[in-house]
């Protein structure tokens, strides 16, 4: 798994690396016992069932089966390679990683896309503080009142008009015309060449957690037909998809924790104007309505979520789906209600910081905004509006951060369509019912691939125990024979393990886990070695524990053999082939007796006699 890095590097990436404070940037963790616990953030949940060991460096989630070290972390939360994801804790760890010979086209690809990426942000830098042509950008960043300091914090630049200006510069500088195509910064003309894709346009590139920039949003400084969209984003790339990102996370994130409340917005200078007026803790979607990832990032680092949306968004279908998907994620969300024709940006700089602070902090429960906003909308004396009223609060309803607000919503609910709450209850119960086993959040697919590979209980205690006695991965490479595992991954495990015991003095399961990429070998490692009730056992009882468990294996696996004989010396009879028969049933009668003795026995005082 190391592609090129030398493994005592690894080594020691590993163990300067904490894995309780990496977890902590990404979410908020309390301890429990000798764990710590928080919510996962791979899927939606309410109870916290994702654990951290800091004794094992190893994390598991109870929840969904995601699993891993520092690096598989990492590897998931930033979508990285390996050797990205080594390179980016090397740099936190003040490791030096050695040259590399080779690497993979995939790593490749997204590291010459970051070079790529910080290329433009310096290019654009340039035209807009240097160039004729970004005067006019500079004069519209300053006349909304955004400082010179800010626009340097966040890197903002000015794409010029040329239709190849970037491109010829990038290609200049060494980029293939194939990697800016790739990386979102140029298309290919209809006929023959390529353009850029954003041109006269203030540019806001955007930031991945690392604080990588990671894609770009461009808006345009004149409107009409022929400037395109007014707002416009990096297309999907390697290492940007918006609906996985928050722009302004990265240095809202600390302000976010401190305060336990974050503030979403829709614009780039909504975000800009808000930070600089000292509301640090705001971030923007993207332009989209906020998805499952946005929502897991966002409930990750806050326990309240407030809304401050542009008033002409108040009404969009789309908008209150994203907030139904914010809430089901497990956040408190609330909404701060702007006046007509104005949004943060303008409100901030018309009335000022504070507020607009005051419109944060009595910002209405989303249950209660939304419940007046359907009220206004139908005609609640109709049995179409009563139909549709229902149709648009059901999300809503099966999203409530709890029972108590679902039943205190439903019951208001009920009153305001003048019905019988039972009728209500009735249709949240089926719609709960239809909906429950997989959410909008991607569980079907986790819950899918938990199914791929079952570890059985006694193959979890031998890996578990293994990894914690050098002494008991003896003891098993003696009496376990790999036969009677039917699973190629779990074999491949124990292998592996031996090889480790065999060549080292100590060794451990994360040390384990640098040497396989398959995520599901990964997955199955974790959950052995967290598994709480193998934990701190005596040498006895888990030499025991790891002795009994190879027994049931191989009793299992004679129980096999035997009616794999049995149906043969039944298929032979029945064809008259009473001698070949008759050899199968001394087979079963002799693996019946092994069967009954075990794999192996011991004399008295447990000395083993194989």
């Amino acid at each position: 798994m190391s592609q090129g890095i030398p493994e005592d590097i690894i080594d020691e990436i590993r163990q300067r690396t904490d894995l309780v404070g990496l977890v902590g940037e990404y979410l908020k963790l309390e301890r429990r016992g000798k764990n710590m616990v928080g919510l996962c953030p791979f899927h939606s949940e309410k109870t916290p069932s994702f654990s951290v060991s800091p004794d094992k460096q190893l994390y598991y989630c109870f929840g969904c089966g995601a699993s891993g070290n520092a690096f598989s972390l990492i590897m998931q939360m930033e979508n990285m390679t390996f050797p990205e994801a080594a390179r980016t804790l090397a740099g936190r760890a003040g490791v030096t990683i050695p040259e590399r010979k080779s690497s993979s086209a995939e790593d490749n690809i997204k590291e010459k896309i970051y070079k790529l990426n910080e290329l433009a942000v310096l290019y654009y830098a340039h035209h807009l503080h240097k160039a004729e042509a970004g005067k006019k950008a500079l004069e519209y960043l300053l006349k909304r009142g955004i400082k010179q300091e800010t626009i340097e914090l966040f890197k903002i630049g000015y794409a010029p008009p040329d239709w190849t200006g970037f491109f010829d510069y990038a290609h200049k500088k060494g980029a293939q015309p194939g990697l800016i195509v790739k990386g979102g910064l140029a298309s290919p003309g209809r006929e023959k060449g390529y353009y850029d894709r954003f041109r006269n346009r203030v540019i806001f590139p955007i930031f991945n957690m690392s604080g990588k920039v990671a894609g770009f949003g461009g808006r345009a400084l004149e409107e009409g037909e022929k400037s395109g969209p007014k707002y416009l984003n990096s297309p999907e790339t390697p290492v940007f998809n918006k609906g996985s990102m928050l722009y302004g996370l990265n240095l809202a994130r600390d302000e976010i924790r401190r305060q336990k409340k974050a503030v979403v917005m829709e614009g780039y200078t909504d975000v800009i104007t808000a930070f600089q007026a000292g509301l640090k803790n705001a971030v923007a979607s993207l332009g989209t309505a906020l998805t499952a990832e946005q929502g897991r990032l966002l409930r990750n680092q806050a326990d309240t979520v407030v809304t401050a949306y542009d008033s002409d968004s108040a009404g969009e279908a789309a908008t209150w789906r994203g907030l139904a998907v914010l809430q089901s994620t497990g956040c408190l969300v609330q909404v701060a209600d702007l006046p007509a024709d104005t949004d943060p940006d303008n409100y901030i700089r018309e009335k000022g910081p504070e507020n607009f602070k005051n419109l944060i902090d009595n910002a209405r429960p989303l249950m209660e905004y939304r419940l007046e906003q359907l009220k206004r909308k139908f005609n609640l004396q109709s049995d179409k509006g009563r139909i549709d009223y229902t149709e648009e609060l059901m999300p809503f309803l099966l999203a409530a951060v709890n029972q108590v607000e679902q039943d205190y919503y439903l019951k208001r609910a009920a009153e305001e369509m003048d019905i019988n709450e039972d009728a209500l209850r009735s249709e949240l119960k089926k719609r709960r019912t239809s909906s429950s086993r997989y959410k909008e959040t991607g569980q079907k697919e986790l819950f899918e691939e938990r199914q791929e590979i079952k570890i059985r209980l006694e193959e979890k205690i031998i890996i578990s125990l293994m990894l914690q006695s050098k002494e008991i991965a003896e003891l098993a490479r003696t009496l376990l024979k790999l036969e009677y595992i039917d699973e190629p991954k779990i074999k491949k495990i124990i292998e592996e393990i031996w090889n480790l015991a065999a060549g080292e003095t100590v060794f451990s399961a994360e040390k384990l886990l640098n040497r396989f990429e398959d995520q599901e070998i990964t997955k199955i490692i974790t959950e052995a070695v967290t598994e709480p009730s193998l934990q701190d056992l005596p040498p006895q009882i888990a030499k025991r524990n790891v002795e009994d468990s190879i027994k049931r294996l191989h009793k299992t696996w004679v129980n096999k053999k035997l009616r794999d004989l049995r149906k043969k010396r039944e298929d032979c009879e029945a064809r008259g082939l009473l001698e070949e028969a008759n050899k199968l049933f001394l087979e079963e009668q002799e693996l019946s007796i092994k069967k009954d003795n075990g794999p192996y026995r011991f004399r008295k005082g447990g000395e083993f006699n194989g």
